[in-house]
This record gives structure tokens, sequence and C-alpha cells, in this order.
């Protein structure tokens, strides 16, 4: 493994934001400040606490626009300032922070505080120049009441003739528009996120016809300052959102990037709607197939679960803001000693881990971008150092929640050890920020704000239960187990009674079988299902070992409902487990080249290695849930939904616990199968023969 070459693709970038893609002008005649970027900035807290756009950064600063990084210099206009203006007519106002939720707008936040949208810019001065987000936090002005009139002059470019209007509310849900030379209805729809059908409500003339110069409604809703209703029609032209598009569907059909959607048709970050008029690539207007759920998705409905994809299904396309807090230890390594970072990633098992699903991270985070959805996301160093003992790395994790705005945050993906995780759950509960644990075997506090991603050996036990009940009939059952295993021994028996148990005998060198122990148990005439419950290296290839030699006369299937480590020993032949049938339930499954060639080729071809499991669960997880946060409003109606979701090697199927969090139960059975195939087996309940 190439430890270096990842080591300084992944942890040389602390924090950053995928940002939405925007053109760059050059700036002249302007005085400048600097701003030299803390850690855990990004491009867009910047703008935040500057009152600018992520666009005036870009415009100043190009390579801004890739990312941002601690130390890191910005040129910023000299009108940008961090101080909040107050109202010289009026000192005794009273503000309530308003957190601003999905599809909410300025219109309908003016409306629910009884303030105009002009008195919320007031105190907001970013709005002036730039729409709301999800997330945002703004201040409302409560008992505003400064004069909120003002003077429209409308300029008909057609004719050359100004008309001065009279003073209009700045709350107002509709202003004035003079329709331009080459602008139609399907231009001005486009142009301020509405449908003809809406358009023409508010319009009843336009159904006529538009004529340059005429004065129509349109939403008081700010524009991009250079976009315009007049397309370049050998270049692009109109399509019409039909029902079931999603942004999936159309970033296919154009084939485009969704950077490339939001840079034509702006209004789109907000999300699609049926009759929304977008400006496309010409050429496949109008080709997009519908994806409803009567044409056909890729969602799978059962009894008591749904599976599929979430693709064709998402609708939620705001930045997501993601935390990933990991064990990287950046304080025992200098960016200027390779060979010292080499040596503690090979003696720093964690820190391996932690690189390898990071870089797995990294990658959805990409794959999720070309399918819409865009990630801000701010990576925390925890530190550990094993030998500072648990309540001190817990405290480290403590610090970084103090010391850090977590209010807007989407999910946390981390820490990764119980004792890290249970106590920023424990901190962040009272948000409701949801966390996931990515990879701990321990159990965690199961707080209502807390996701298990990795299914619990208790669960994959009674899977495994839940196969062999229904399929046991006529069939010769065998249980093998070790003085270790007595609890799973006990179920076992209480659930087949008929059973035959091989009494495992013990040595001075450990459990073993005698030669006629498990042979003088099996059936001639039946299949013989054994079920061993032991993690002992030395038993279990004796007990494989002895099947093995009956198998060519004797029918033989070998299960466990708990596969440990010790069947990794090269002391078990794999042959073997495979001449047996082996069946166990694992968390994830083994991935093949020709199901996952997209996923495999992009990491190969970013990292130049082949990725690790750990890579692969960083992947998954990542994913999975960028694609809930776009399917649901949030990560908990998106568990709630029941939908089971399943990607290169691992799937996820969120329950809730009577009181508490939620926990993965989506497990795979898997068999050995020819070739030292690992096949996936179905769960489904076996079909009832009929007499």
């Amino acid at each position: 493994m190439k430890l270096k070459h990842l080591f300084l693709v992944c942890i040389c970038v602390v924090s950053f934001a995928f940002a939405k893609a925007e053109s760059v002008t050059p700036t002249f005649f302007q005085e400048f400040i600097s701003h030299q970027v803390a850690k855990g900035e990004t491009l867009y807290s910047i703008a935040r606490k500057y009152k600018l756009t992520e666009k005036d950064i870009i415009k100043l600063n190009p390579d801004a626009k890739e990312r941002v990084y601690e130390g890191l210099v910005l040129i910023l206009p000299s009108s940008a300032s961090t101080s909040n203006d107050t109202a010289a007519e009026q000192e005794d106002i009273r503000f309530k922070t308003h957190k601003v939720r999905r599809k909410e707008t300025l219109y309908s936040i003016s409306k629910k505080y009884n303030v105009t949208q002009e008195a919320i810019k007031k105190y907001n001065k970013r709005l002036y120049s730039e729409t709301l987000r999800k997330g945002d936090k703004i201040r409302i002005p409560l008992n505003y009441v400064g004069v909120v009139e003002e003077k429209v002059t409308i300029t008909n470019t057609g004719g050359g003739v100004s008309q001065e209007e009279a003073p209009k509310d700045a709350g107002a849900a509709f202003v004035p528009y003079v329709v331009k030379a080459k602008e139609t209805k399907y231009g001005i729809a486009r142009l301020y996120g509405i449908t003809i059908a809406e358009l023409e409500a508010v319009n009843p003339e336009m159904k006529d016809g538009l004529k340059v110069g005429q004065t129509i409604k349109v939403p008081n809703t700010a524009i991009e300052k250079d976009d315009t209703a007049v397309i370049n029609e050998d270049v692009y032209a109109f399509y019409e959102v039909k029902k079931g598009n999603t942004i999936y569907s159309l970033l296919k059909e154009f084939n485009i990037n969704a950077d490339r959607l939001v840079e034509l048709n702006p209004t789109v970050a907000d999300g699609l709607k049926e009759g929304m008029i977008l400006k496309v690539p010409k050429g496949v207007a109008g080709t997009i197939t519908n994806t409803t759920a009567d044409a056909g998705t890729t969602i799978e409905m059962t009894s008591d679960t749904t599976r599929g994809s979430l693709l064709d299904s998402l609708s939620n396309f705001s930045t997501k803001k993601v935390v990933l807090m990991l064990p990287f230890g950046l304080n025992r390594t200098t960016a200027d000693s390779l060979s010292n970072a080499e040596t503690i990633i090979k003696k720093d098992r964690a820190l391996r881990i932690s690189l390898d699903f990071y870089s797995g991270v990294l990658l959805a985070l990409d794959h999720a971008k070309q399918r819409g959805i865009s990630t801000d996301l701010q990576i925390f160093d925890t530190e550990y150092i094993r030998s500072d003992g648990a309540a001190t790395n817990a405290r480290k994790v403590e610090r970084i929640i103090t010391a850090n705005d977590f209010s807007d945050v989407d999910v946390v993906i981390g820490p990764l050890l119980a004792s890290n995780f249970n106590r920023a759950s424990s901190l962040l509960a009272r948000q409701r920020i949801p966390l996931i644990s990515p990879l701990t075997t321990q159990a965690v506090d199961f707080r209502s704000n807390v996701f298990q991603s990795r299914p619990s050996e208790a669960q994959m036990r009674e899977v495994m239960l839940d196969y062999l009940k229904p399929r046991v009939a006529g069939k010769n059952i065998i249980i093998i187990a070790d003085k270790k295993n007595s609890k799973i021994k006990a179920r076992l028996q209480s659930l087949f009674p008929s059973a035959k148990v091989v009494t495992i005998r013990e040595g001075d060198n450990g459990p073993y079988l005698g030669q006629y122990d498990i042979t003088d148990k099996i059936s001639e005439f039946q299949e013989n299902w054994v079920i061993v419950e032991t993690n002992d290296v030395p038993l279990i290839s004796s007990i494989t070992t002895k099947l093995n030699t009956i198998i060519t006369t004797r029918k033989v299937s070998l299960f466990t409902t708990s596969r440990g480590r010790a069947y990794d020993s090269d002391a078990i032949q794999h042959m073997h487990l495979m001449n047996l049938n082996f069946h166990y339930p694992s968390m994830n499954k083994e991935y093949t080249y020709s199901t996952t060639k997209e996923f495999v080729d992009a990491y190969e071809d970013r990292y130049d290695i082949t990725p690790s499991k750990e890579a692969i669960r960083g992947y998954d997880i990542a994913y999975d849930t960028l694609l809930r946060l776009a399917f649901a409003e949030n990560l908990y109606d998106a568990a709630k939904s029941g939908i089971e979701t399943s990607y290169v090697e691992n799937k996820f199927r969120y329950h809730q616990k009577s009181a508490g969090g939620f926990y993965n139960n989506a497990i795979y059975l898997i068999k050995y199968s020819e070739g030292l195939m690992l096949e996936e087996i179905s769960q489904d309940a076996p079909e009832e023969v009929e007499d």
C-alpha cells in the first residue's frame, strides 16, 4: 500500500467546501483588505462574516473556487465589513434570530413575522446581493417601523422611454417588469423560477402574447445580476419540467453536470417543480423520460421495507453541511517530514483506518456532486492517543464541539471510538444534530440523535437464525459450540429441539474433537446442516477437515451465526469452506469489479491503489448519507421512510429504537460457492410446498 501517497492526498486538506460554479469577471479601481483563513473556515463562512457573496470572493481570488485552507490570505473588497449596521431612525429594536428552513423565501419569512422584506434586508445586508439558503441565520427586527416605501424607475429599453411609478411596498409579492425586445414568457418564467401557468395567472393578458414595452407582474425575488430572459437560440433551448423529472434525470439526459445546470438556471438550487422552465443546451430539450412510480423507478416496495436506489427520488438539493470527526493525529506529524509521517502511519492502526475511510468519503462527495448534491465538508481531528485514556480523549472531542458552531450542521460522521462518539452525541443531542457511528463494534449510547451504521453481532445472529428456522424441516441438524458460546448453544437447542449436539472435549492444548465425534452424528439419508459456534482456529480447522472427508458420500452444509476472525486464518482452508457451502451473516459483502467498475476505477485513478475495506466503508456511508439528505428534509425523516439501500459492499436500513436512536439492520447472508466466490443469498421466506 502506498501509505505516503495516501497520507499526502488525504490529510493535506483540513477543511474545504464544494461550492456552486460561478463565472469570474475582473474588478478594477477598487481598494482592498486581506483576510487570513483560520482553521475550520470555509468560503461560505467567510462570505457570511464579511457580508459578501462567495462570487465576490472568487472574483478576487480565483483559486478559492477550488478550496480554501488554513493560512491562505484572501483579498477582499474594502467595503467588506463584519460590523452590524443599526437603524438611525430607531434604536430600541427587538431582534429574533431565524434559521431558514427548506423552501422558505424572504417573502414567506416577512409574512410570518409581519415585517417587510426591506426591513429584513436592512439588518442582513448580504441579502441585497444573494438569496437565502437553508440553514442561514438571519436577524428579524420584530418592532421595526422605519420607512419602507421607495420609488421604482422602470426603463423601457425597447422605446427608450423611462417612466416613474408610485412608491411600492418593498414586501410586496409581485413587482412591475417591463418586457424587453426578444424576451418571451418562457424566458421570463425561467428567470424568476416559476411556471408558465403561474406567470399567466397574475398576468392574464399574456395569453394573447407579449409586446415590447408591456408592463407585467413578476415575483419580488432577487435574480442573478448577469442573468437574462433572452437566450441564444443557436446554443440553448427552453425545457418545461415534467412530472417525475429529478435533478439526476436532467443531468443524465442533458449530459451536463450539476454546476452547469445551476449556472444556467440558478433557481434550480432551490429544487424542481412541475412546469418550471429551464434553459438547457440545444438539441436535447424535451427528451427527458418521466421517472414516476407508474413509469417504473429503481425503488422496490415490499411488505415491510422499501429497497432500491434513491437517485430518482431526490428532491432536497440544498447544500449539505457535513462534519467528519476522525483521529488523524496531525499534532504528531510535521508537514516537512515525510519519513516521520510514514513511520507514524505504519505504527498507528487508527490513523491508517482514518486515512482510508477519509479517502472513501472524498470520492463519495465527488460522486454526489455529479448527482446534483453539493456538500460543505468540515473535518476535525480528534487527536486520539491511546495512552491518554478514554476520559482525556473524550475531552478533546468536547473542546472541538464547544469551540465551533454546529447549529446548521446536517450530519456528523464520527468520531470512530465509542467513548468519543458518546461524548459527541451527548453534547449535540439538544440541537438534534444527527451523528453516524461508522465503524465501532462497541455498544454506543442510543440517544435520539444517534445512527449506528454497523449492525451488532446480536443482530447478525438473529438474521442467521431467521434464515434457518423455516428451512430446517427434514434436515439433520448438528450443533457444535464451545464453552464461550454456551448462550447461543442454548438458544439453538431451544429453537431446534431435535438437533444433535456434539460435545467438545477439553485437552491441555485447548478444545478438540475425537475421531468419530462428528461422523457418528451424520445422517446417511438426510441433508446434514452443521452449525458451528466457536472462534477457535484449531477447532474450526479440525471440524472442516473432518467434514470434508465425508462429503463425497454424505450431503453436508456448514453454518455459523457469527463469523469471527478465526475464519481468516491461513490454518483454515477456504476450499474446505467452499465444499461445505459455508453460510454466515455479514455486515458487508465482497465487491466484484464487474458490478462496481465505476467506483473501483474512480478510486484507483484518484489514489493509485486498490480500495481497502475502510475506504469502501467510508464511501458507502458518506454516499448513502448524502443521498438520504437529498431524499428527505433531514436524516431522521429519511430513516423513518424504511428504505433499504445498497452500495459497493455495504447496505443500510435504519430502524428507530422504541426510545432512542436509530440502528442499521441491513445484513447480508453470504455463502461460499463455486470458484471460491462469496455469494449473497436471499433472505426471503421459502415458498411453501403444497401437499
